[in-house]
């Protein structure tokens, strides 16, 4: 994925997960001077674009971890609207981690949307990889940084989840699977 200024960018992956563990890595090249404002992390296998118009419903700016009643509700009632039974109970529906801070930002696509600091949080503002770790079997989402882990960002996960990724810097990221580390 690449981005450059005209707003933010978001690319989804097609593998959906629906148990067991699964690690990527997101390598990220920043393109000038500064952090660029990135989020990693995972969203419930939605079309963000099927009845949701670009410039009307998300405002030229598509960011579904800010889908929220209160946010951009008309977006919000649109990507509930896909639920499937294959979601399960939990009502994570959009988790990320936040390379400038490392703050844990999520939401349910209804009346919450929050953000938390966690246990081991850091930024990346620069260079570098994130890889997360979704263990559904435990229902956590942990986060390493270079290749150390930093700890468990999001609990109480559960159902299916697609990786994804949103920048709006010019940057450039890769993503990767590996091995689940242990």
């Amino acid at each position: 994925m690449f981005t450059d200024d005209l707003g933010w960018s978001t690319a989804v992956s097609g593998h959906v997960m629906r148990g067991g563990r699964h690690f990527v890595e997101f390598a990220i090249e920043t393109h000038r001077q500064g952090a660029p404002s990135v989020n990693l992390g995972i969203i419930r296998p939605v079309s963000l674009t099927d009845g949701i118009d670009l410039e009307t419903d998300w405002e030229g700016k598509v960011h579904p971890v800010f889908a929220s009643s209160s946010f951009k509700p008309a977006v919000a009632e649109k990507l509930r609207s896909q639920r499937t039974a294959k979601w399960e109970e939990s009502n994570v529906h959009c988790c990320t981690y936040y390379s400038y801070n490392g703050r844990c930002y999520w939401t349910d696509w209804d009346s919450e949307n929050d953000s938390s600091d966690w246990q081991g949080q850091e930024g990346l503002r620069g260079n570098g990889t994130i890889g997360l770790l979704l263990d559904l079997d435990e229902g956590t989402l942990s986060v390493f940084k270079n290749g150390r882990r930093l700890g468990v960002m999001k609990e109480g996960l559960g159902g299916e989840h697609c990786w994804f990724v949103t920048a709006n810097r010019p940057c450039t990221i890769s993503i990767s699977r590996d091995r689940a580390p242990n």
